[in-house]
């Protein structure tokens, strides 16, 4: 808890542009790589690995890259790519130099050292201004919310997924918003849902490699300062409780948000292979949305970004990243790679913020100086750092401050995106972030940043132009019987082979089972739901919904079960 060392006031911190790691900071000793040939690398017992190809082998054996640990891995579209981290014992080891002779050799699709990326947060430093302005504002710099939620509120059932430095699940705006994997039966040491992590209830710790995604600690050495809050900070923009009489109100409003914490204990900051692993869970796992407020200048290892973000836009999860602090036209990644929705930051004057990164590589624009958030209150701050929240608005009891940074421009959008796809299932990630570009306000920056978001248009305007006509066909026909007392019938078809998932959810958003995944040819298909739950007990009479994914759209269709 937080626990106030001096009075209660409300100032504007004076600290501003301070990173939180230093880029192309590297982890000692490893080396990722995103291999699609199965000659490249011989997998070996004792997780030894070599190389029939002799300049891949001459190259490991060079750089004592021995061994090896394959990252999590679902059969599916686009997952013939396998990521491994390599490891070497060798005295003198460069990673700089190993990834880049081995992406020299033409044998994988991606390599990459194991980076150390930094977090895309700034302290406040402006004068006062009316909480959460970003929602709703006197002038025209909002993202017109308000408007929005007139014509959609999200779904319980769009899931934001959210990777950062940890959150805190039992904050007062947030533990009625995080995502609940029901496959899993809560702290019985057991992987119920066979995916590979016990006890991934309310997501999972990649970083430290444990169940629990609670925010810790996290102090950048340089200044002291503590950004333990930043991921609860970030999930209080996209996804805090809206209309619940307390606290801050989040943009996805009924959205939901997976925890994926991809910061460790003992590096200090977020690496890279946590964020690989994490990618996998959300593939795995599915999301409407990934925010990624984090990233790095050092577009050496680009490739291997991409194909991260490649494995997540076949699967139709719409990647959305914070561009940077920087002030400065530098690319910076996961941000700039293709397939991601790259989000500038704005003030309350309707300028660009004076450290937003700029570019035509910047897709979209929104506020992101003096946010009011939330932030973390499961654990005890120092004197310095309370000191700090103080100055940055904090009234020494409720947990909320104002932060600036294109960390929090980046999760306002992503709420947007999980309105937008509530209200439009159907529309894959690629138009809806065509859509979102569309949809903003033209402004004059000083540099560009794209349009100004603005959700009203986002929800208001027709798709046109941007729908998933040229997408594989899929069309789902309504259950039979349907009310049903012992089971119904799902029927769909298909206009070419297509890799289909069909999935139960509840009222509430909770998946309750996974039907069907796997791929089919072209033609009708039926599948039998018994109304048995995933747990093999008999769900609840209840409403129902059945969602039929291929990639890049997603048909619903509501079942009534009636027993």
């Amino acid at each position: 808890m937080i626990r106030p060392l001096l009075p209660s006031i409300v100032l504007v911190s004076l600290l501003s542009g301070i990173a939180f790691a230093a880029p192309s900071r590297v982890r000692p000793g490893e080396v990722l790589v995103a291999v699609a040939d199965s000659r490249a690398l011989s997998l070996q017992g004792a997780g030894r690995v070599s190389s029939a190809n002799g300049v891949v082998r001459a190259a490991l054996e060079r750089h004592g890259l021995d061994r090896y640990a394959a990252f999590p891995a679902r059969p599916g579209p686009r997952r013939d790519v396998r990521f491994l981290k390599l490891t070497s014992a060798k005295a003198g080891f460069d990673p700089v130099t190993a990834a880049r002779e081995l992406a020299a050799t033409g044998a994988f699709v991606a390599v990459s050292p194991n980076l150390m990326l930094d977090l895309y947060a700034t302290t406040p430093n402006d004068t006062w201004l009316f909480l959460q302005w970003h929602v709703n504002s006197s002038g025209n710099a909002d993202a017109q919310l308000p408007e929005a939620w007139d014509l959609g509120k999200g779904d319980t059932s769009t899931v934001i997924a959210i990777m950062d430095n940890g959150f805190d699940l039992g904050h007062e705006d947030l533990a009625s918003k995080v995502w609940i994997n029901r496959a899993e039966i809560p702290a019985n040491g057991i992987d119920d849902d066979g995916n590979g992590y016990v006890d991934d209830v309310k997501g999972w710790d990649f970083g430290d490699h444990d169940s629990d995604a609670s925010s810790e600690p996290l102090i950048d050495p340089a200044s002291g300062v503590d950004f333990g809050y930043h991921g609860t900070f970030v999930a209080g923009v996209a996804a805090a409780a809206t209309n619940n009489a307390k606290g801050i109100a989040g943009a996805g409003w009924n959205c939901r948000f997976m925890p994926l914490r991809v910061a460790s204990t003992d590096s200090g900051g977020i690496s890279l292979d946590a964020v690989t692993e994490a990618f996998a869970y959300v593939v795995d796992q599915g999301a409407a949305v990934l925010n990624m407020s984090f990233g790095t200048r050092d577009a050496t290892w680009r490739a291997y970004f991409q194909a991260l973000v490649d494995a997540a836009n076949a699967e139709d999860i719409l990647c959305v990243a914070a561009a940077g602090n920087n002030g400065s036209d530098t690319l910076s990644f996961p941000a700039a790679c293709n397939g991601v929705l790259a989000v500038g930051a704005t003030t309350e004057s309707n300028t660009r913020a004076s450290f937003s990164n700029w570019g035509p590589w910047v897709d979209i624009a929104a506020p992101g100086e003096l946010i009011w958030s939330s932030i973390a209150d499961n654990y005890e701050y120092d004197f310095l750092n309370q000191l700090l929240l103080i100055l940055s608005g904090w009234d020494g009891e409720s947990p909320y401050v104002y932060a600036d940074g294109t960390s929090f421009a980046s999760p306002l959008v992503a709420g947007i995106c999980g309105l937008v796809r509530s209200k439009f299932p159907s529309l894959p990630a690629a138009a809806v972030i065509n859509h979102m570009i569309a949809t903003g306000d033209v402004v004059a920056y000083d540099h560009p940043i794209g349009r100004r978001v603005n959700a009203f248009r986002a929800l208001n305007e027709p798709t046109l132009g941007v729908g998933p006509a040229a997408l594989p066909a899929a069309a789902m026909e309504m259950a039979y019987p349907n009310p049903f007392a012992a089971g119904t019938t799902i029927a769909f078809t298909l206009a070419a082979p297509t890799p289909v998932r069909l999935r139960l959810y509840d009222a509430g958003g909770r998946l309750v089972r996974e039907l069907v995944r796997a791929s089919f040819p072209p033609g009708r298909h039926a599948v039998l739901w018994d109304g048995i739950a995933a747990d093999g007990r008999p769900a609840l009479s209840g409403i129902y919904f059945a969602s039929l994914d291929i990639p890049g759209a997603r048909t619903v269709r509501k079942l009534v079960l009636a027993r």
